[in-house]
């Protein structure tokens, strides 16, 4: 398949960019003060996520990825352009009569895998119902069997379950985000029976 005149490391121009841009500017920025805004703000499209996801499968080439993901030359090009401005992949030309190219996930790439890997797990329980079956599983390399996640406290190194965590608000957090906590204690406490 021929990668198109937009391959990646040329910039598209047009109407929709520039409205998108304006968007984005009169938007409140959280990127710098929130680590999810912030990944919302690199990876918060579809398209992103699942070209990630093939390459952290193992998919490598421009029409792979078209194969895969059914998704139009144009767009794929705009988002191997912005993975790779992000630092989330590599480009390397495998062949250069016509120039083609393989990506690969940088470091930063390879540590979304663990989000990927979270994405999994929720839609095959919560979308994939009644059957559960995906059409991929993630296993152990080592062992071959089926691997779930964890959250581990940083300090004592025991597992802690999701529903078992809080929010709550460091030495960097700004007003925003000092709201949010407050109303969702206001929530909590609303919500959790009075002791007699």
């Amino acid at each position: 398949m021929r990668e198109p005149d937009g391959e990646p490391g040329r910039q598209s121009t047009g109407k929709k960019a520039g409205a998108a841009k304006a968007r984005a500017k009169s938007k409140c920025d959280e990127s710098a003060t929130c680590p999810i805004a912030a990944t919302v703000s690199v990876l918060g499209d579809r398209w992103s996520i699942l070209i990630l996801r093939d390459l952290l499968l193992g998919l490598r080439r421009f029409d792979e990825l078209v194969k895969s993901l059914g998704i139009a030359t144009n767009i794929l090009t705009d988002r191997l352009n912005k993975l790779s401005a992000e630092g989330l992949l590599t480009r390397s030309e495998y062949q250069s009569n016509p120039p083609r190219h393989e990506y690969e996930p940088t470091e930063a790439g390879e540590a979304y895998r663990q989000v990927i890997f979270a994405m999994a797990e929720w839609g095959k329980a919560w979308r994939m119902k009644p059957s559960g079956r995906t059409p991929v599983q993630y296993v152990s390399d080592r062992t071959g069997n089926p691997v779930m996640m964890r959250l581990i406290d940083e300090k004592t190194g025991e597992e802690t379950p999701f529903c078992e965590t809080t929010g709550i608000l460091t030495e960097w957090a700004n007003e925003m985000a000092e709201w949010r906590v407050a109303t969702a204690k206001a929530h909590a406490g609303a919500n959790t029976p009075k002791k007699a």
